[in-house]
């Protein structure tokens, strides 16, 4: 990688010249030059050499048995519809989820809240007797978990759609505010050839009517999966949850939002999709767009080619896996993506607002998965550095102390800080506390996992 990374580096030329004319228009001049520059973010400009064209992936709709992107949707309360099935009781709420900016992607419902039904207007039109396929039943138990729901959105090449399960509840019990939380159980995979190499990709749809970017940092974005062919079939959660956990919501207990916003929640090796990626020494566009539109609609990604200035990366530490570097935020930034990485590499110059870190010991089956959220700036001219790797240590940490009460919390976490989580543990085994006292053990607990 680093090898094709130098000969990328050694053919780029972002030098530019400013010639001032001797006129009222020179300084115009000048400041649209400079505004050029700032504006190309780092990329070079189109060479000698042509590109060759896009890579195309043609991506398959496939309905899966787990969630690999869990989202709360905004919900609003609404005050009826033109017509409406006849309810077991008052017990009944009716709201619209927000799943988008755009109106056009809010979708009505009623929930029936003591017959455990949902009643979805899938077609948006106001009237929940004509849907056949959106009335729900919840399964028994006191989870209200709906499952199997079709969400069908427009695109400029025609409709798409997505499955989740709905798990409705009311916040503090009875009269409280209902949240909504939906379980992607879809996506689109299949397999694309980059530098004569074959790759497993898969898109994550967050179900919002829009395919690409996140558009600011902190939203849940759709995701990619970019993997060796021969790895296809691994699972994809990185947390080794079972569909109890799943079910449940435990699962989305054991990440902080600094995960969730990394959009890395579910999928042990899923990134946010971004509009630029640097894999394998080269750097690509990616442009997701609908074809065969229809209910199992497929999905066709591009990989562009492009030139860009690189900079030296020094990684710290053992066992590097995967490094995935985000400069999410923008709808054109760029993600690089590092597999099994030297001590020195060449990445893209640019800021990187997280970095997402899978460690495995060589031979090992267990994976640790760590995020850093500090930003870290590559450029031409200075060595960056990330201290990403092993060995990692457990760590007791005092969170707060008052009222002659201390507590305490579990980190498991490299030389540097930077914390991880394991993706495969021992429920009935978690981390243990035993305090002791002149030799004498004076109190002993454990902690949760996550």
């Amino acid at each position: 990688m680093t090898g094709a990374a130098t000969s990328n580096h050694r053919r780029q030329d972002n030098s530019f010249a400013l010639v001032v004319l001797q006129s009222p228009c020179g300084k115009s001049l000048v400041l649209f030059l400079l505004l050029s520059a700032l504006g190309s973010r780092g990329e070079a400009p189109a060479g000698s050499e042509p590109l060759p064209p896009a890579v195309v992936a043609h991506l398959e709709y496939r309905e899966v048995d787990f969630a690999p992107l869990a989202w709360e949707v905004g919900v609003d309360r609404a005050t009826g519809f033109d017509k409406e099935p006849v309810y077991s009781g008052a017990s009944v709420f009716r709201g619209r989820l927000r799943l988008g900016s755009d109106t056009n992607a809010f979708v009505p419902f009623a929930w029936d809240v003591s017959q455990r039904r949902l009643y979805v207007d899938l077609n948006r039109n106001r009237d929940l007797t004509d849907d056949v396929a959106g009335v729900f039943t919840a399964a028994g138990g006191d989870l209200q978990l709906f499952r199997g729901i079709h969400l069908e959105f427009p695109s400029k090449q025609g409709s798409y759609q997505v499955m989740v399960d709905a798990h409705v509840f009311e916040q503090g019990g009875q009269g409280g505010a209902v949240r909504v939380f939906l379980y992607v159980r879809s996506l689109w995979d299949g397999t694309v050839e980059l530098n004569g190499k074959k790759w497993y990709v898969a898109v994550i749809d967050r179900p919002d009517g829009r395919l690409g970017p996140a558009l600011a940092a902190n939203e849940i974005s759709d995701r990619m999966v970019l993997r060796p062919w021969a790895q296809r079939d691994n699972p994809f959660l990185w947390w080794h949850a079972t569909l109890a956990h799943i079910h449940d919501l435990s699962h989305v207990k054991l990440v902080t939002f600094p995960y969730r916003y990394a959009g890395n929640a579910e999928v042990f090796d899923a990134f946010n999709l971004p509009a630029k990626l640097f894999f394998d020494g080269q750097a690509y566009r990616l442009d997701c767009r609908v074809e065969r539109p229809g209910p199992r609609a497929g999905l066709a990604l591009s990989f562009q080619r492009f030139q860009t200035a690189l900079g030296k990366l020094h990684l710290g530490g053992d066992f590097m896996h995967r490094i995935v570097l985000d400069g999410g935020g923008s709808p054109d930034g760029l993600a690089a993506v590092l597999e099994a990485p030297a001590a020195e590499v060449q990445v893209p110059v640019g800021v990187y607002a997280r970095q997402l870190v899978l460690l495995q010991r060589a031979g090992g089956a267990n994976f640790a998965v760590g995020l850093g959220t500090n930003r870290l700036a590559v450029t031409e001219t200075n060595e960056a550095r990330l201290e990403a790797g092993g060995p990692l240590q457990n760590k007791v940490e005092i969170a707060s102390a008052s009222g002659g009460s201390v507590s305490l919390q579990y980190r498991l976490a490299n030389a540097a800080g930077l914390g991880f989580h394991l993706v495969n543990h021992d429920e009935k085994a978690p981390p243990q506390l035993a305090i002791r006292q002149a030799g004498a053990e004076v109190g002993r607990g454990q902690f949760d996992f996550g």
